[in-house]
């Protein structure tokens, strides 16, 4: 019986329709679900002693999984009467985080990140801290509710950038309109409210005068970088927000071979397979890392540069299970055909009933 790979997502998330998509060329049906599967029929026993660990997954049917793509995961939801959910839920969630903690439950199967090395790569200071560990070049940082500590920085750096933890939105009651906390650029003409400042903690970090931003994607060993910018040499304050400007500039990269190795070093010492990796590059040529996001988006990177494969290269670590996989002898799968296939167009139907605001595909 061939391999089949697990993705652990939401039925409207993008990219697993994209991936299970591509998966579906090669011939090959995924397992994709949200969670353990919770419901009446399905059956899950992990067998553990002196001498034995397996685990028996009945949705699996016997069949060995190649990778386990940690995309979206959500907590199960037990079928059972309503005054036994605060107990069936909290049961389920955590033989959930248990059975995903031991990496060796599915086999060998590659995880696509292994889950306590996903969870412990979200968190920015850890990142941070392993950058300076190795050597990594980042912006000075301070994570504060202390409006001093911000003054003090602006006053050695001249701008700050703000950031929160989370992308956060809401919407005014009266009005309808609708807020978000993003990228704010600080100097010393800013005002910082102590007490507003006092409420939660934010990230401040020197602002560095960038030539270009760089966004370097990496696949098990493979890694696709890409230089985006303004114009043919200047950089917005977040790209992000300008994808669709008319001076936005997307190239491909060839990274220098020193800044890869400390990358595939990051990457190693978080114990991830994939990442996307954001840095900048100053007036000198320098580059700074300003965050990796174990979980991003990374499809649009093909759809600004074709000649990336990247949806390919991803199917081919999760068919095979491997972080070398070769890719030239798959079936063509790529975004372009994507756009036009049947999958997407029921993505879209299944999604047509959310916001404006809540486009299929981020820049995250």
């Amino acid at each position: 019986m061939p391999s089949r790979p697990l993705i652990l997502a939401p039925p409207d998330d993008p990219h697993a329709c994209a991936l299970a998509w591509a998966i579906r060329q090669q011939g090959i049906e995924p397992v994709w679900i949200p969670s353990l599967h919770a419901g009446r029929g399905v059956h899950y026993s992990f067998h553990i002693g002196q001498d034995h660990e397996t685990f028996n997954d009945s949705l699996l049917s016997g069949a060995r999984v190649s990778a386990v793509w940690n995309r979206r995961v959500h907590d199960p939801v037990p079928d059972c009467a309503e005054e036994d959910r605060a107990f069936a839920t909290w049961e389920w969630k955590l033989f959930q985080r248990n059975l995903f903690g031991v990496q060796g439950a599915y086999g060998d199967a590659l995880w696509v990140n292994p889950f306590a090395a996903a969870q412990r790569a979200e968190h920015k200071l850890v990142q941070l801290a392993t950058c300076r560990r190795l050597g990594i070049s980042f912006p000075d940082t301070v994570v504060t509710t202390d409006a001093a500590d911000v003054a003090a920085l602006i006053r050695r750096w001249g701008q700050v950038v703000f950031k929160s933890f989370l992308v956060h939105q809401w919407e005014e009651r009266d009005s309808g309109r609708m807020h978000a906390v993003g990228v704010v650029l600080l100097n010393a003409d800013s005002e910082l409210p102590a007490e507003a400042m006092a409420v939660c903690p934010g990230i401040y970090q020197r602002y560095i005068e960038k030539r270009y931003d760089v966004r370097v994607t990496m696949i098990g060993d493979r890694l696709f970088a890409m230089r985006l910018g303004k114009g043919a040499d200047g950089a917005f304050v977040d790209w992000r927000g300008h994808s669709r400007d008319p001076s936005f500039r997307a190239e491909r990269l060839a990274l220098p071979p020193a800044v890869e190795t400390k990358l595939r070093d990051l990457m190693g010492a978080l114990g991830l397979v994939f990442g996307c990796i954001d840095l900048v590059v100053d007036a000198q040529g320098e580059f700074h890392f300003l965050e990796v996001n174990q979980a991003g988006q990374f499809l649009f990177v093909e759809d600004m540069l074709p000649e990336m494969r990247i949806l390919q290269t991803m199917t081919a670590m999760l068919i095979t299970g491997r972080v070398n996989a070769p890719v030239e002898n798959l079936r063509p799968a790529s975004m372009k055909d994507f756009w036009a296939s049947e999958a997407y167009a029921a993505l879209r139907e299944s999604v047509a009933h959310k916001p404006p605001d809540r486009p299929l595909y981020t820049l995250e």
